[in-house]
């Protein structure tokens, strides 16, 4: 350690007798080494004056950069929702509901419900058919016949050469097709019948029932009834009869569970007029308000045809559903 500095007084001027005051000691010598004599820095130049004399930018905001626009496809003109030749909206898109297999046919059913003709009675009001016997003749205009403006059946004989093809155009239309019990032999067996039918249901596949003659039929034949029922049965087909005499017929159809109904009325048995005729229908179709269903038979000569249609623009058939004959046949 270094000695103390000597503390050096001096008298006050102007202060005679004044105690003297210690004058400053000398600076102790700094530890720290002085700084060394470094040159003056050069002049600048011209150039960097002038950079000097440049405002200084902004600092740039980092501005991120811009999402990739997706493509977007949009509809080419003058193509619309499809072009032609081409079925359109086939795959299934979220959210929709799932389409219904198309319904396959049902081949194991019955030809009377294979081929009835469709029928809705919303308002629940009595069923009204119309059957009319075609006539056979060359002359008949069976076109403007299938395209009635309601359910009409059409009744065929089926050993008629051309039934086949009558039965198509009428089947085209949607109209329902029955066939005629003709050429049943005299005293025919159960065999005998069977064939009869058979061959009938060949000549007519698509009839939905067979009506009974209206005379010389099977119906009030009871033992002949009941062997005709089951044939009937056994190829798929409904069974109309008179109201007529004890009718064993339907009694025997309904014994075995056989589809069958009873016709009211014929319109035209004796060359009836067109006044006659709409009588008829205003009588079936009372009793169709009492029984809640009913069955006419006329043929295809243009005056029934004539007066069906004015009965039926006339208000005499707004309380009724003109109904397909099947739908008699099907239980209420």
């Amino acid at each position: 350690m270094s000695a103390p500095s000597a503390m050096v007084t001096a008298p006050l001027d102007g202060a005679p007798g004044a105690e003297a005051l210690p004058a400053p000691a000398a600076p102790a010598d700094d530890p720290r080494p002085a700084a060394a004599d470094l040159p003056p820095p050069p002049p600048l130049t011209a150039a960097e004056q002038a950079l000097l004399l440049q405002p200084v930018p902004e600092t740039a905001t980092e501005v991120p950069p811009a999402a990739a626009e997706q493509p977007v496809l949009r509809p080419v003109p003058g193509l619309g929702d499809g072009a032609a030749g081409v079925t359109t909206g086939r795959l299934p898109r979220i959210g929709d509901a799932p389409q219904p297999e198309p319904a396959a046919p049902q081949l194991d059913l019955p030809a009377l419900q294979r081929f009835a003709r469709p029928f809705e009675n919303p308002a629940a009001k009595p069923l009204f058919a119309l059957i009319l016997i075609d006539s056979g003749s060359p002359d008949s205009d069976r076109a403007s016949l299938a395209a009635l403006p309601f359910p009409v059946t059409f009744a065929l004989d089926p050993l008629a050469p051309d039934a086949a093809s009558i039965a198509a155009l009428y089947r085209a239309a949607e109209q329902e097709v029955i066939m005629l019990a003709t050429g049943i032999p005299p005293g025919a067996t159960a065999s005998d019948l069977e064939v009869t039918f058979a061959t009938h249901a060949s000549a007519l596949p698509e009839a939905v029932a067979v009506l009974d003659l209206e005379s010389g039929g099977f119906q009030n034949d009871r033992p002949l009834a009941t062997a005709v029922v089951p044939v009937i049965q056994g190829i798929g087909r409904g069974l109309l009869t008179w109201d007529r005499g004890l009718n064993a017929g339907d009694q025997v159809a309904r014994r075995d569970g056989l589809a069958a109904a009873v016709i009211f009325r014929r319109l035209d048995g004796e060359g009836e007029s067109a006044r006659t005729v709409k009588r008829y229908l205003d009588r079936a179709a009372f009793k169709a308000a009492q029984d809640g269903r009913v069955a006419v038979v006329g043929t295809t000569r243009p005056e029934t045809v004539a007066a069906i249609l004015e009965w039926t623009v006339e208000g005499r058939a707004a309380s009724l559903a003109l109904a397909p004959v099947t739908a008699l046949l099907t239980p209420p």
